[in-house]
């Protein structure tokens, strides 16, 4: 596959108002480790982010090395494609489909959204910084695979107790490889010619209730053995960080050693994060960029800390009480 080498890296995230700082943040340690003159296209799938956080986040951004468009999909059209493929059910995985958030489906629709003269995009998740030249990944040759991506460190395998609970009856060997997909290189035109954007929404509505991880389940489900890996180093997530030894991880020592002492992205993962916990891993690195932002100075302070503990106990109410609806 020919790649302009002038040409700016397309790069897509999604995001809603809560991630708008998460955002900024990703792609200002994008810009500001990217080397030469290669420039951004920024597409984000815009799940709800208010005016003026737009303004900020443009703010963040605004440089001649970004150029950024705001995609908003209309969620009306999209419930229509989901009821389409839902299969006929009742009981638990029924309630459990009506209650699938419509964001569940934004990584499955990113070859409809950009513009078809793309013929590859990497993905970013809106909660990881990333250290390294993303031109490299860039460059990288896609081959036959649908995506490059890391081999997850905590759900290694299909078989893994989190990941799929019928790898079996799909006829997915227990020592498949299993990948994060907060950091993917996506070969659009691979996935335009198989409608995978089609097939993605059916498995996932006729396999939900056995998938762990909504839709990173589905592409791993559907891409088993058909992705490519790239370096470890471009996916470090933050459980590696927590390991007390390499033998913990999927990797090698070498590698494991690589990872933790010169890591290219910092996804994090777990439900602590640098601004939602005092003891979230790698925080200082997350910070470090969001003081290149309009968040500048941004901190979890006491009464941040009180702020999001009632705001979680409210949505918890809030999703207990829809689940009786």
């Amino acid at each position: 596959m020919f790649i302009d080498d002038t040409a700016p890296i397309a790069v897509v995230c999604a995001s809603d108002n809560n991630y708008a700082m998460g955002l900024s943040v990703t792609i200002r340690s994008v810009l500001e480790n990217l080397q030469g003159n290669r420039k951004i296209n920024l597409f984000v799938i815009d799940g709800g982010i208010k005016n003026n956080n737009k303004k900020r986040i443009l703010k963040s951004l605004s440089t001649l090395k970004c150029d950024i468009k705001f995609i908003k999909i209309p969620d009306v059209l999209l419930q229509k494609v989901i009821e389409s493929h839902k299969p006929s059910r009742s009981g638990r995985s029924e309630s459990k489909a009506k209650h699938v958030s419509i964001a569940s489906f934004y990584r499955f629709l990113i070859p409809e959204l950009v513009p078809n003269s793309l013929d590859r995009i990497i993905y970013l998740d809106c909660d990881l910084i990333v250290k390294g030249n993303l031109e490299e990944i860039w460059l990288t040759d896609l081959g036959d695979n649908y995506v490059l991506a890391v081999q997850d460190s905590w759900i290694p395998y299909v078989s893994s107790s989190t990941s799929f609970l019928n790898y079996k009856e799909l006829g997915i060997p227990a020592n498949t490889k299993y990948f994060n997909a907060g950091v993917l290189v996506i070969n659009l035109n691979k996935w335009r010619a198989d409608n995978i954007t089609t097939k993605s929404i059916r498995y996932f509505m006729e396999n939900f209730e056995y998938i762990g991880w909504y839709d990173q389940g589905v592409l791993n489900g559907l891409f088993a053995g058909q992705w490519g890996e790239l370096d470890p180093r471009w996916n470090a997530t933050t459980h590696i960080f927590g390991f007390q030894s390499w033998n913990q991880s999927p990797f090698t020592e070498e590698v494991y050693a690589r990872i933790i002492h010169d890591p290219y992205i910092i996804h994090f993962v777990s439900e602590k994060k640098p601004w939602n916990s005092r003891h979230a891993l790698c925080k200082e690195d997350f910070f470090q960029y969001v003081d290149m932002t309009d968040w500048a100075g941004w901190r979890l302070t006491f009464w941040k800390r009180i702020w999001l503990k009632f705001y979680s106990k409210f949505k918890a109410l809030y999703l207990k009480l829809q689940s009786y609806a």
